[in-house]
């Protein structure tokens, strides 16, 4: 990893009520993705991944004014605690950064989800924080009400 500082970051922690497993597995599952990959008010459109080293990723996030597309290949899969991919952003003119998320269990059935994103231009930093944000909060509700269906 980087050194602090290196470059732009936005990052976010968040508490998911779910096993560690679970947590991870919800960010390579097509369906689950497509409840929370887009930050509100959007929604995603479009998501396809191919979850193995050198496979690719898509999300299409549509907003009342405008359309986003996202492409990406996975850097690292290390199940259960670490998740990385490259992020190309068509509002950004395809610029590359690069997506980290960690896992960590608390306790028997939570887990801290920790989304780092670096290699973003330090205007987009705070977009981007509030952009994590949102999704840490919609894998919450997916996983929650996933979790109360069954």
């Amino acid at each position: 990893m980087s050194a602090q500082g290196a470059s732009p970051t936005a990052r976010v922690e968040h508490i998911l009520p779910a096993p560690i497993e679970e947590a991870f597995d919800a960010w390579l599952d097509p369906r689950s993705l497509t409840h929370f990959i887009c930050p509100a008010p959007g929604r995603a459109s479009h998501v396809s991944v191919d979850p193995r080293v050198g496979g690719k990723l898509r999300f299409v996030m549509s907003f009342p004014d405008e359309e986003i597309e996202v492409t990406g290949e996975y850097i690292a899969l290390d199940r259960p605690e670490r998740l990385m991919f490259t992020w190309r952003c068509s509002d950004t003119g395809d610029l590359e950064s690069v997506v980290t998320i960690l896992f960590a269990p608390v306790g028997e059935d939570q887990t801290l989800m920790v989304i780092t994103h670096t290699g973003q231009p330090a205007q987009l930093v705070a977009k981007h924080r509030a952009g994590w944000s949102s999704v840490a909060d919609q894998i919450e509700a997916s996983i929650a009400q996933r979790r109360a269906a069954h």
